[in-house]
């Protein structure tokens, strides 16, 4: 472990070189619609999502903490990522039986309602009748497919959240061992460089700010969580003194994790 700390100290003499002078950053965070589980392809500002930026490479540094350790982490099995897919799979076959059960059911009361202001001895009547039956039989039968449906994505999804929970369990254990110094690690460093961490939440508009930024490299980070997985992001950028830049996060940037 004392290599390690070694060699990050030396990262942070070279950081502490980096020019002075405040520079101004934006971060702009927007996803496409698919991207964040909603219809449409529209882009989506992230709001309300926590962004850092940080004068030093979390990554680098969990990295080499995890190298220095006598065990490797605990690696999530096969059959949980295939477990996941066929949850993903099932829940969306779900959502189409139960939409196609809704419309039809929809079709079924505006019939109805039509019928009601018929007079039943006439001819049209009669037909919106046999369409009714027709329709109704159908409704039932795509009801039970709904449910059907549904009841294997809850199964799969109960088996995931067991199975999820023992790796967990694991994995969490392993780096509350592993990166025990990181906390020291990091004051180590900053107290080093003089530099500090910078924090802001994006608006409603995906956009948070960081004013008088000290020239030099610098990280954007930032997670956001979906269903299954999250999009990690973790950006180096360059900071000039006196002038203004914009970061972008999108799906296109972000590591995909799963959630374990």
């Amino acid at each position: 472990m004392r290599r390690v700390v070694l060699t990050l100290a030396a990262a942070v003499t070279a950081v502490s070189m980096a020019a002075c002078g405040g520079g101004e950053v934006t971060v702009l965070a927007q996803l496409e619609g698919a991207a964040t589980g909603t219809e449409g392809g529209d882009a989506v500002a992230l709001g309300s999502l926590p962004v850092q930026l940080l004068p030093y490479d979390r990554d680098a540094l969990f990295d080499s903490l995890a190298q220095a350790y006598p065990e490797p982490e605990p690696e999530v099995p096969d059959s949980i990522v295939d477990l996941q897919d066929r949850v993903l799979e099932a829940q969306q076959e779900w959502q189409r039986a139960e939409n196609r059960w809704a419309l039809v059911r929809d079709s079924l009361k505006l019939l109805s309602e039509e019928m009601a202001g018929l007079n039943q001895a006439s001819g049209e009547y009669l037909v919106r009748f046999r369409e009714f039956n027709a329709l109704e039989g159908e409704v039932d039968g795509l009801y039970r497919q709904s449910q059907e449906h549904f009841q294997e994505f809850t199964t799969l999804q109960n088996s995931l959240n067991q199975q999820s929970r023992e790796i967990a369990l694991e994995r969490r254990a392993w780096a509350d061992e592993a990166f025990t110094p990181v906390d020291s690690i990091i004051a180590a460093r900053l107290d080093a460089t003089g530099l500090e961490e910078m924090a802001d939440t994006t608006s409603g508009q995906g956009v948070a700010r960081f004013s008088s930024v000290k020239g030099g490299e610098w990280w954007v980070h930032a997670r956001y969580e979906r269903a299954y997985d999250e999009l990690y992001w973790n950006v180096p950028i360059e900071v000039a003194r006196g002038e203004e830049m914009t970061v972008r996060l999108t799906e296109d940037n972000a590591e995909v994790r799963g959630k374990m």
